[in-house]
């Protein structure tokens, strides 16, 4: 688990544009583009301020910051001139503060309805064209990943309920495939549609509702 005095210094992997190299010199290959990424989230910042767009009075917070930054301005040129040391210092902490603004966000985890409509897609991309798939291939299709790989067949099928899919009973693939359970495209279809749709009549095969922690997220 990562502390907070060590996110400062999370990298991002190395990039292809940056060339091959020794992995111990990988974080040092991307150093540039982070305080780039800092500059520009700091001048994006600093333009939004200068704008104040969101101020009530915008036009007169416009020209008393305009003024300010241009007193800032002649001061610190003055300054370099004088004690050039100072304009070192101030670069160094801009420099500082850019390599923290462009530190690496992690992304976002993905939401359960976001995991659950995932399944939902991959069943779909297994039916194709056909009006029902077997839940056997389905089972096989989903271990063949490597995040249900450790699955069995009661947990995967305990996913599928979870995610709202109706296995039926008997379903006919085509005309030589038919008899043993299943997953209709139609049913697929009613779950990825926006509109809600008349649950299915014939007999299914869905058991009694999945307990609570017994399914495991895909």
């Amino acid at each position: 688990m990562t502390t907070e005095s060590e996110a400062d210094t999370l990298e991002l992997p190395p990039v292809p544009e940056f060339g091959a190299g020794r992995p111990r010199w990988a974080a040092q290959r991307i150093h540039p583009r982070r305080l780039a990424r800092g500059h520009l989230a700091q001048w994006a910042r600093a333009r939004a301020w200068v704008v104040a767009a969101e101020h009530p009075t915008p036009g007169k917070a416009r020209t008393r910051r305009a003024a300010g930054l241009a007193a800032a301005a002649l001061l610190a040129w003055r300054t370099g001139h004088q004690q050039p040391q100072l304009l070192a210092i101030a670069a160094g902490a801009y420099t500082l503060t850019a390599w923290r603004a462009g530190r690496p966000v992690p992304p976002t985890p993905p939401t359960e309805e976001e995991l659950q409509r995932r399944v939902i897609l991959g069943v779909q991309q297994l039916l194709e064209d056909k009006p029902a798939v077997f839940v056997c291939d389905v089972y096989a299709a989903l271990r063949a990943r490597p995040a249900a790989a450790h699955l069995d067949d009661a947990r995967i099928r305990a996913v599928l309920l979870h995610c709202g899919i109706t296995i039926h009973k008997r379903v006919r693939v085509s005309p030589t495939q038919t008899g043993r359970s299943g997953i209709k495209a139609a049913d697929i279809a009613a779950l990825l549609s926006p509109t809600p749709v008349d649950p299915p009549s014939d007999d299914v095969d869905a058991g009694q509702g999945v307990p609570e922690g017994a399914v495991d997220r895909p």
